[in-house]
């Protein structure tokens, strides 16, 4: 499936959520000859980080999802292993106490190092048990199709094709009585599913995002069978970034910080099914005012046959006014004659009315590399009674290890 066209519905799906607390929602599904993962890691740290890990010593090579304190909040290994974690209320571990090892190292860590399915996984929690447990657990998922919860002293699998964890302990409380609206929404939207998609994932993921002083910081979708992990930044489901995972641990150990990978894009115009009353458009988006953006625009969904146009980080001396450029221009005429002629107050005073004017330009017209602005590119020449397909791809300022693109939006010209 294309790229493009993976996820061009996710926009219509924006749900604000309703609570405020420290929550996260994990799920995994195999469904279709599909194997997919997908959470939402909420937390009020807004300095999140992915980490690659090369293979070394006969270790598994993984890829690390988390916060700044460096402690592993989830993440997939190279045999297509997923977990996540979600913090819980504190609960107490008997059995683990008398016959488990205590480890004391991080020992999800040492599982997506050293396990290649559940399993193993599983074996693994039979014979540890660690701090992290008294109050949180974890959803772990294989590329072969088979899910466990490990919840303190418990470790379970599901009855379904499906299990989702959010921030409660399941075995606290009778099936159908959980007390969580997200668990509910995704296994109500998983069943009325007959097949899984990273597009069927990303409505999920939409659904239950959180808004508040807890939000949404970054959103995953792991393909399990295949390695590929489309990453979402603070609940933005219009921009996306994709990670092959065999690629990126080829490039050895790298560290990202996630907010400068995204352009924090938002199309604005045409929206999703528009009517557009002309044969020609002006596309406008929001987005980080030094990114390089690449709009596609074609009949063809999957935008195969077309040439991007490029659209250039905004430029400080394009976006001043003309007859601000003629001024500095005279200026610096002005005091090179002035250096001629060795007239040193002339030049003393041309010099501070050139700091001035600079001043005044670049604090009122030139944003900073975060700032967010409008972009717009006019087309013409479109054709009558046909719809379009467009999107952008974005390149950051400050990074060439990836791209983000877009959803794919459609429009119709009218006849």
């Amino acid at each position: 499936m294309k790229n493009g066209k993976i996820f061009f519905l996710l926009a219509l799906v924006y749900l604000i959520g309703a609570s405020h607390l420290f929550t996260c929602t994990i799920f995994y599904a195999a469904r279709n000859n599909m194997v997919l993962s997908g959470n939402n890691e909420d937390w009020s740290d807004p300095n999140t980080f992915m980490t690659f890990y090369p293979s070394e010593s006969g270790k598994l090579g993984w890829v690390k999802f988390g916060f700044q304190n460096s402690f592993p909040q989830g993440g997939m290994n190279e045999k297509g292993l997923f977990w996540d974690a979600a913090s819980t209320p504190y609960l107490a571990m008997p059995y683990s106490e008398e016959n488990k090892e205590k480890y004391t190292g991080v020992l999800m860590q040492k599982v997506i190092e050293e396990c290649s399915t559940t399993q193993e996984a599983n074996a693994v929690f039979e014979e540890y048990y660690c701090d992290d447990l008294y109050n949180a657990q974890y959803l772990i998922g294989d590329s072969t199709g088979t899910s466990i919860i490990v919840e303190g002293d418990e470790i379970f699998g599901s009855n379904e094709d499906f299990q989702v964890m959010t921030n409660f302990c399941q075995s606290q409380y009778e099936p159908g009585n959980f007390p969580c609206w997200r668990y509910d929404t995704v296994e109500e939207m998983l069943h009325n599913e007959d097949e899984i998609s990273p597009v069927s994932f990303g409505w999920i993921l939409s659904a239950t995002h959180q808004g508040g002083n807890y939000p949404t910081q970054y959103s995953n979708i792991y393909d399990n069978k295949n390695c590929i992990i489309y990453l979402f930044y603070y609940h933005n489901y219009e921009e996306y970034i994709t990670i092959d995972l065999y690629q990126e641990l080829e490039k050895g150990f790298k560290d990202y910080n996630i907010p400068s990978l995204f352009s924090m894009i938002e199309m604005l115009y045409p929206d999703f099914g528009a009517i557009v009353n002309s044969t020609s458009v002006t596309f406008r988006w929001e987005g980080k005012a030094n990114s390089l953006y690449e709009l596609y625009y074609s009949t063809d969904p999957d935008l195969t046959d077309c040439e991007p146009i490029i659209i250039r980080p905004f430029n400080f001396l394009k976006s001043t006014p003309k007859n601000l450029n003629l001024l500095i221009s005279g200026i610096f005429i002005t005091a090179f004659l002035g250096i001629l002629k060795k007239r040193l107050l002339f030049i003393l005073l041309t010099i501070f009315i050139i700091l001035i004017v600079l001043g005044c330009s670049q604090n009122s017209t030139s944003p900073s590399s975060d700032d967010i602005i409008e972009f717009t590119q006019t087309v013409e020449n479109l054709q009558p009674g046909t719809t379009y397909y467009w999107k952008i791809i974005a390149h950051p300022e400050g990074t060439d290890d990836f791209i983000s693109e877009t959803v794919t939006y459609s429009f119709t010209t009218n006849d």
